[in-house]
């Protein structure tokens, strides 16, 4: 049997580009798929579009941020394949998802399958690819290199290994976690193709967050990873922005 697979989407306050990350799950082709929104408390129109969205589990009350919420919603899936796509962000169409399940397949002793990305604009128009590598621990020490968006995490990893989100963190979680289970020995496969996109806008979380909150936690993760917080801004800053502008391997 193929295998459940179960997508988690926090959500706050996110109703201008909710819909288009809905569609984007409800459209893919694989056939046992769950989607699980968690809601941190929205004021907007998210609720009204959660109530009317078909094929999906949802809950809504506060939580301690975006992976605070993504954990919860790792919690209650029932999918043997774990993978969050944030609320501003979509899957492209129609085969992200099965192309993942299928390495997964084809290779059983993976932990972790990850591809490519694309930034699109607010209006959802493309702004470049971005090329992901083959995995190499030692470049994920120095960036972050595995995008979450594009990833899926075998269950047991998580719920049964304890590998779960740092709930404290409010920016580089995804990398933490990644960092973490890389360190952990775990086995991770990379497909050279474009799986989701993720969108650049005015009222992102990358966008919003002050420096000052940026900085704070990206230290916090390489002191308690042992990875050095000087390298990890060079490639942060300037050497990976400039290599995806040139369209090089990130």
């Amino acid at each position: 049997m193929l295998p459940l697979v179960s997508i988690v989407t926090p959500v706050l306050n996110g109703g201008r580009f909710l819909a288009e990350n809905l569609a984007s799950v409800r459209g893919q082709d694989y056939p046992r798929l769950e989607h699980i929104v968690v809601d941190g408390g929205s004021t907007d129109r998210t609720l009204e579009i959660l109530r009317n969205a078909p094929g999906i589990v949802w809950i809504s009350g506060r939580d301690a941020g975006m992976y605070d919420a993504v954990n919860r919603g790792f919690r209650i899936a029932q999918g043997e394949l774990l993978g969050y796509q944030n609320a501003d962000d979509r899957y492209v169409l129609p085969n992200a998802v099965s192309t993942m399940v299928r390495h997964f397949l084809d290779h059983p002793d993976l932990d972790i399958v990850y591809g490519n990305f694309r930034f699109i604009d607010e209006a959802g128009t493309p702004r470049g690819e971005v090329r992901g590598r083959d995995f190499d621990l030692d470049a994920l020490r120095r960036y972050s290199c595995v995008p979450p968006h594009s990833a899926l995490v075998r269950r047991r990893v998580v719920a049964e290994e304890g590998h779960w989100l740092d709930p404290t963190l409010r920016l580089p979680g995804d990398w933490d976690w990644f960092l973490r289970l890389g360190l952990a020995g775990k086995r991770f496969g990379h497909l050279g193709m474009v799986l989701s996109e993720f969108r650049l806008h005015r009222e992102s979380t990358t966008a919003t967050l002050p420096l000052r909150v940026k900085l704070a936690d990206w230290r916090r993760v390489c002191q308690k990873n042992g990875t050095s917080f000087p390298l990890l801004l060079w490639y942060e800053s300037l050497y990976m922005p400039l290599r995806r502008r040139l369209g090089l391997l990130a």
